[in-house]
């Protein structure tokens, strides 16, 4: 869904009119590239003036907490006053969401309490996207290089944010790293690389050892580099043990201080419905984020530390961006009567850390599960994680499908999670492909038996099951 983000008072042209061309442009491009050049990209940016050379950048990877980090990022950013363009991936609900230009902490007030606050206006993309459209023509009958469509979203934000005149900008790849259509910045700020898993491995490599060298392909010459500590990622110790040695080669290779935060940097003082406390044990100074998962203080203390290396922010500003982070669908509390949880993990690793918070948060308030899978991921082992012997307690469980062509059928999901369970018929189970009637039917049964609700399997659901919840449909 792509829709204005104008105010009433400037409603602009007709959004529809402007963005048809623009997203039949973008779709007509290869999802992936037919080759590997890793310049691919950078033709592109080179045919528009290279834009991304106007402003510095903070760089992130990473299988899990790339959004995460870069809200921590962008939020201590404004509050130390600058004016930042955001560049995430993928979007939830409308494709303006992975464009936004924030400037300082008024902004990022008005962007906490309406999220659709600070997006690319539909107009500037159709108008943009028309540049870029013309660029890529001329590449492509110049040089016979293909631009994809992650090459022609990264030029529209490089020029948006070029144009808005940004002191700084936090960019997210899109997939890996190495050949990621974001990886043109030469000189990064910091370059940050999240908790490493297993995913996209049929673009990425079947071990964690290719994994971790496409993610640590954004290490940059004498360029800091703040990365999640391995042990703390749920991995085996020896795929654990791989990425470290594949990140400590990197950065050695091309002379970049390395820093890894985990759990063994802070103590956790408080943990409740409404977010966390933490103590860092390097410094002892306290922060508090509203971000329920157990592995948000290492992302925050990652961010917070890539900023302060950088200049671009004080104490004050990290300590008060912590504290007013907010990200989406990344265990989110979208409604209180009843309780529903939603968190877009879609890979084993995410999986585990939803066990996790909902051990610790749940007590003894059963849960009613909502889950939607794609076939592309593990799902086998993504069940397993979230309902093999959990810390919980399971009533029932809702199958669905998110609205994508790689759809898990909810029906074959049950079978596989009844294959999983030692004993099945100790959850009730159902499947209901409709992504509306599945949430009514969560929340029906969650009243009856005082339970809550946890929403989760796929970012594409989480992008539905928002403006349901948030429209109140159930009341």
């Amino acid at each position: 869904v792509l829709r204005s983000a104008r105010g009433a008072d400037d409603p602009g042209p007709d959004p529809q009119d402007l963005l048809d061309c623009a997203v039949a442009m973008i779709r007509s491009a290869n999802k992936f590239p037919d080759s590997k050049k890793r310049d691919r990209g950078s033709v592109l940016y080179r045919e528009l003036g290279d834009p991304w050379r106007s402003y510095p950048a903070f760089h992130i990877a990473g299988t899990n907490g790339k959004g995460s980090i870069s809200s921590y990022l962008s939020h201590i950013l404004c509050h130390a006053g600058h004016k930042v363009g955001w560049y995430t991936s993928p979007y939830l609900e409308r494709f303006n969401e992975r464009v936004r230009v924030l400037d300082g902490a008024q902004d990022l007030a008005r962007y906490d309490g309406d999220q659709t606050f600070g997006e690319i206006p539909d107009g500037d993309i159709a108008r943009l996207m028309d540049k870029i459209g013309e660029a890529a023509r001329i590449i492509a009958a110049r040089e016979g290089v293909a631009s994809t469509q992650f090459d022609m979203m990264t030029a529209l934000a490089f020029l948006w944010f070029q144009e808005q005149a940004c002191d700084v900008v936090v960019l997210e790849t899109g997939m890996g790293g190495r050949l990621d259509s974001t990886n043109v910045i030469e000189k990064p700020l910091a370059s940050l690389i999240g908790a490493l898993g297993f995913d996209h491995m049929e673009r990425l490599g079947n071990s964690m050892r290719e994994i971790a060298a496409e993610k640590a392909g954004i290490i940059k010459e004498g360029c800091p580099v703040f990365a999640y500590a391995p042990e703390d990622a749920l991995l085996s110790l020896s795929d654990a043990s791989e990425v470290r040695q594949v990140i400590d080669r990197r950065c050695h290779a091309l002379l970049a201080p390395l820093t890894f935060l985990g759990y063994h940097d802070f103590d956790l003082l408080s943990y409740d419905w409404s977010g966390q406390e933490f103590q860092t044990k390097k410094d002892g100074r306290l922060y508090r984020t509203r971000l329920l998962g157990p592995y948000q203080p290492v992302y925050a203390l990652m961010a917070g530390e890539a900023v302060l290396s950088s200049g671009m922010a004080d104490q004050d500003a990290v300590r008060r961006g912590i504290a007013d982070c907010v990200w989406p669908a990344r265990m989110e509390i979208l409604a209180q009567d009843p309780l529903i949880l939603l968190d877009g993990a879609h890979n084993v690793q995410a999986g585990l850390g939803l066990r996790e918070a909902l051990g610790k948060l749940a007590c003894d308030i059963p849960v009613v599960f909502v889950i939607g899978l794609l076939k592309d991921k593990e799902h086998k082992e993504m069940l397993k994680a979230l309902f093999l012997d959990p810390p919980y307690t399971v009533t029932d469980v809702i199958a669905t499908e998110p609205p994508d062509a790689r759809r898990f059928a909810a029906e074959k999901l049950i079978e596989e999670l009844v294959s999983v369970l030692p004993d099945p018929k100790l959850i009730r189970m159902i499947d209901l492909p409709d992504i509306s009637q599945a949430m009514a039917e969560a929340i029906g049964r969650a009243r009856r038996k005082g339970a809550m609700i946890c929403v989760c399997g796929s970012l594409y659901l989480a992008g539905v099951v928002r403006p349901l919840v948030r429209e109140g449909f159930y009341k």
